[in-house]
């Protein structure tokens, strides 16, 4: 079976790791291999070398017998013939894979050139180079982007400001706002929260709450899927590639993983999801049953030195386990969680939900 992966991100990679010993090719049009973006604040913060964000080698691949095309562009599928079109290019498939992630939602705000967008390897050299030379970083958007940016470098001894539109921060309550918010103050991070922004200028954003100081701008609004190729090829997407529960698009053996695939109204959004997507899809093509649960999520972060996990629905009836432990009730049985500092715990507490469990059974 001949499966050609469009996209190195985690769920290509994943996918590729998962299905070695098949011909595999992988499409990327980066240049350079795999690398990890959930990583890049950490670089950018200094934390980290630039070689650590590359998990595996150009052996790697070759040691895997995966054939990668790096710097080479996937323009259109043609269904009929089962081909991909490239910009170097054809190549057959048996099955084709899209993996092709999302990109930043680009701020609309006047001024937005004086504003940066972080997903690529590139965009976190330009970043760090700016905030090396200014020491001061002006973060829009409250989601685990925005939070994960801010915390680390708070830590590492920049100036930090972040501006958020709403008065929660990833959806949660207010309880939880406020513990992560008083957190990320300990490190320096100033909230501005209930502010629109609406111009940037070399020196800051002009918010519906007054001005906001801050040289380097980086926008935080969340991810659009990179659906293009999909709608180019005749193949059905809504806000991304639109599946099934399988992982089907419209087009016969042409599947979506990943940041770029939407189902029943859900884009997933996080490397964790697309690695899962991944090894699912890749017992299906085996032959195997599996199935993956789109309604459960289930992320960790790291916000500076706040680790923090959010399990399953983390919105409605709340209770406190304990003062690092807040679960979420329907029914009397156990949804959600949200679990600070303690992983083993949320780990722990992920299995327990998904079997169901109410809270006199912990």
């Amino acid at each position: 079976m001949k499966i050609v992966i469009v996209g190195n991100g985690p769920g290509g990679v994943e996918l590729a790791n998962q299905l070695s010993g098949e011909e595999i090719s992988i499409v990327e049009q980066e240049k350079v291999p795999h690398y990890s973006k959930p990583m890049l604040s950490h670089y950018i913060a200094g934390f980290i070398e630039k070689e650590k964000l590359f998990p595996y080698s150009l052996e790697w691949y070759e040691k895997k017998g995966i054939d990668l095309n790096l710097g080479v562009r996937a323009e259109l599928i043609d269904r009929a013939r089962k081909r991909l079109i490239t910009s170097e290019g054809e190549i057959s498939y048996d099955v084709l894979v899209i993996a092709t992630g999302a990109r930043p939602r680009e701020p609309t705000l006047e001024g937005k050139e004086f504003v940066h967008t972080l997903r690529t390897l590139q965009d976190a050299e330009r970043i760090k180079e700016q905030i090396e030379r200014y020491e001061d970083v002006l973060i829009l958007g409250g989601g685990f982007i925005g939070l994960e940016l801010a915390g680390n470098l708070a830590k590492a001894g920049y100036k930090v400001k972040l501006v958020h539109r709403r008065n929660n921060l990833l959806g949660l309550d207010e309880e939880l706002t406020k513990i992560i918010m008083e957190k990320l103050e300990c490190n320096g991070v100033e909230f501005y929260l209930n502010a629109d922004a609406f111009k940037a200028d070399e020196g800051g954003v002009l918010t519906d709450k007054g001005y906001v100081n801050g040289k380097v701008k980086i926008c935080a609004f969340g991810i659009v899927p990179n659906k293009e190729i999909a709608v180019k090829s005749g193949i059905h997407a809504g806000r991304g590639i639109l599946i099934d529960d399988r992982f089907r698009t419209s087009a016969k053996d042409v599947y979506a993983i990943g940041d770029c695939a939407e189902y029943n109204g859900i884009v997933c959004g996080t490397a964790k999801a697309a690695m899962g997507h991944a090894r699912v899809l890749a017992n299906i093509l085996k032959g195997r049953e599996d199935r993956y649960d789109f309604e459960f999520r289930s992320t960790v972060f790291k916000f500076g030195d706040l680790p923090i996990a959010l399990i399953g629905k983390t919105r409605g009836e709340g209770k406190w386990l304990d003062e690092k432990t807040k679960v979420f009730l329907e029914g009397g049985k156990i949804v959600g969680a949200v679990v600070m500092e303690d992983i083993r715990k949320a780990i722990m507490l992920e299995k327990k939900i998904k079997a169901g469990v109410g809270v006199e059974e912990l």
